[in-house]
């Protein structure tokens, strides 16, 4: 399992943890947390918790937009919570965003405007 650490920065404090990439290196991931040690703490714990689960925090980096929403879907729609009508909906609306030149880019360089 990841570890990670809290720190205070100014009247902040920031949790950070060393996560593996895509190529298998360990790089450190920095957050800001709360204004309180405990709420940060907790969501150093959630992050690792996530991390633990889909191994996805250190390789959005280099994911593309499409690769994002195969994996979304493929994590998400399989749960069974939702109807077949919404995912059906779902699956379309990613063929659709799929087949614009956005699907290609890197998640790293997709910006709001």
């Amino acid at each position: 399992m990841a570890k990670g650490s809290v720190r205070k920065k100014g009247k902040k404090w920031y949790y950070r943890f060393y996560v593996e990439d895509a190529s298998g290196k360990m790089v450190q991931k920095e957050y800001a947390g709360t204004e309180s040690k405990s709420e940060t703490e907790k969501l150093l714990r959630k992050a690792l918790e996530d991390y633990e689960d889909k191994k996805f925090v250190a390789k959005a980096d280099n994911l593309t937009v499409g690769e994002l929403l195969d994996m979304w879907a493929e994590e998400e729609l399989k749960t069974g919570t939702l109807s077949n009508g919404t995912v059906e909906n779902y699956l379309g609306a990613i063929r659709c965003i799929k087949k614009h030149p956005i699907a290609d880019r890197k998640l790293k360089t997709v910006t709001a405007e």
